[in-house]
């Protein structure tokens, strides 16, 4: 076998080995806990666009990065393979990861309409609470 076959399947396996195996709760917890952050500096960032206090420009930035963390994080909890037992948190937690990038998404949109941004500042502070009280219950 030639050097580079074997860095070939020695990444292969690396990349297979990341895979597989089902998400533990302590995983999922600490998924739901990351949602939640999210969604409360999400909140923070649409209370100042909402009392005109934060630029448009910066909401609009700093909203497209939580969504894309959010995204990110919907797509890993997504993805995993959940035992029985944690298969509703699970849905639950993505459905949540789905509804923090929807409101980040609306602030991002419009970042200088006020209303807009006390929508999604009660949304995301909903949403905080929301994984909170699920995370508990992992």
């Amino acid at each position: 076998m030639s050097h580079r076959s074997i860095v070939l399947l020695l990444l292969a396996g690396l990349a297979a080995g990341g895979c597989g195996g089902p998400i533990q709760p302590g995983e999922l917890r600490r998924g739901v806990e990351t949602v939640g952050a999210l969604a409360a500096q999400g909140g923070l960032l649409a209370d100042g666009a909402a009392r005109d206090r934060t630029k448009a420009t910066f909401t609009r930035v700093q909203a497209r990065t939580l969504a894309a963390e959010t995204d990110h994080e919907a797509e890993k909890l997504a993805d995993a393979h959940a035992p029985a037992g944690l298969a509703g948190g699970k849905q639950s937690a993505v459905r949540l990861a789905q509804r923090v990038a929807g409101a980040l998404g609306d602030l991002q949109v419009t970042p200088g309409d006020e209303a807009v941004a006390r929508t999604a500042r009660d949304s995301l502070r909903r949403l905080s609470d929301d994984a909170s009280a699920l995370a508990r219950r992992l």
